[in-house]
């Protein structure tokens, strides 16, 4: 008996859901249609640049060009790509805010990812997020060094936090699959940044015990879901690499901004903003401009990690080396550090301070959570332009005047 609730329990969650989404979108379509997109980046300088990585992808990236400014390197998200820190929404735009106070703005989007004319490239989709950190990332520094002749500031919103630790761990691939910390590489990359910001990036998968998500992902049933979820991508890695999120969800939906607001106001955005500290015309510009597609591999990596707790290398069934442990390894990072977090956030601020800012050993870092923020509205919330990238900004002129 017990054994029939327990089946019956997913089809009936999976039920309501879609009774609740499709209600969502019944009330999307009577409601008014939302503004459109602004030009906010008038009067400044934009440049378009390539930069191609050591296994032969071209990086595309926007500049908001100021050449005697200190130049800072934007990392997207998990899903997302580089627009969602440069959103035709004013007030919501902190790639403007900075290049407005003298700062050389660079918005990069990892392979496979960007809108045109700025979509990097992509091998088949064959990558893993270790690809993008032993890649894509030195090729986005030292791209930006040659091109200034300065070190850049690296912001980084959730994996793009998270490829930061990756990078500044120093890791490269020892054979296929096998990654290790290489020495050398640790001190050149820790040396190659003025400084970076995670925001709300998650070194590990904790959360407190009797948090929803430590029951959702620790319970039998989470557990269950989340295995089978890996088994899916990795057989789905095979014959279909490329996994169409964002890119999906705007082809289905097409260019009917109601639909695109209800979807975006709909519970599937509760993982990626508190609802009430977003307004609807800033959340259907996220959804139209900054959603994006990622790998099978890219996939299974971050289900392991929430499996697993710890975040650690992408590895194949057949593997037989011991994977690389990205959360073990924090200590290495020793560059000047601005955590920033949400006490609303699904990203756990406190496990982000333990196995974050509690364990990296850089000498100068600091830790920030803001009240009723969640995971993307730390980028483009409703007063993030008031309360968050005043924070940024103080941050990253101090980091300046001590580096002079």
């Amino acid at each position: 008996m017990r054994s029939i609730k327990g089946g019956g329990l997913f089809p009936a969650s999976f039920a309501a859901s879609l009774g609740v989404f499709g209600a969502y979108v019944y009330a999307g379509l009577r409601t008014p249609i939302p503004g459109e997109d602004m030009d906010v980046s008038s009067g400044l300088k934009v440049e378009r640049h390539e930069f191609r990585t050591a296994d032969g992808a071209v990086l595309r990236l926007k500049r908001y060009a100021n050449a005697e400014g200190s130049p800072v390197l934007f990392c997207h998200g998990f899903e997302g790509n580089g627009f969602e820190f440069d959103l035709p929404r004013e007030g919501h735009n902190i790639g403007v805010y900075l290049a407005r106070r003298g700062f050389d703005v660079w918005i990069s989007s990892f392979r496979g990812c960007g809108p045109e004319p700025y979509n990097s490239e992509c091998h088949g989709w064959s990558h893993s997020i270790d690809h993008i950190a032993i890649y894509d990332a030195p090729a986005l520094v030292d791209g930006i060094r040659e091109v200034t002749g300065k070190k850049p500031f690296w912001i980084g919103h959730s994996m793009g936090g998270m490829v930061l630790y990756m990078y500044l761990q120093g890791v490269r691939f020892a054979d296929e699959y096998q990654v290790v910390s290489d020495r050398a590489l640790v001190s050149k990359h820790n040396s190659s940044i003025l400084g970076g910001i995670p925001i709300a990036s998650p070194p590990a998968f904790w959360w407190p015990r009797g948090h929803p998500f430590q029951i959702a992902t620790q319970s039998s049933l989470g557990r269950s879901m989340i295995g089978a979820l890996i088994l899916a991508m990795r057989a789905r890695g095979v014959i279909f690499p490329h996994v169409s999120i964002g890119n999906g969800v705007k082809k289905i939906l097409g260019n009917r901004p109601r639909l695109i607001k209800a979807a975006s106001r709909s519970p599937l955005g509760l993982l990626l903003y508190c609802r009430k500290n977003t307004d609807s015309d800033t959340t259907t510009s996220l959804i139209k401009w900054a959603g994006d597609d990622v790998s099978a591999k890219m996939f299974v990596q971050l289900a392991d990690g929430i499996w697993n707790i710890n975040f650690r290398q992408y590895f194949p069934l057949a593997f037989k080396g011991e994977p690389y442990d990205y959360t073990l390894n924090m200590r290495l990072i020793t560059a000047p550090m601005l955590f920033i977090t949400g006490d609303k956030d699904f990203a756990n601020f406190v496990g982000i301070k333990r196995y974050g800012y509690d364990m990296i050993s850089s000498a100068d870092k600091d830790f920030v959570t803001f009240k009723g923020y969640g995971h993307t509205d730390l980028v483009m919330g409703k007063n993030v332009e008031k309360d968050v990238y005043p924070v940024i900004l103080e941050w990253l002129r101090r980091i300046e005047a001590k580096m002079r």
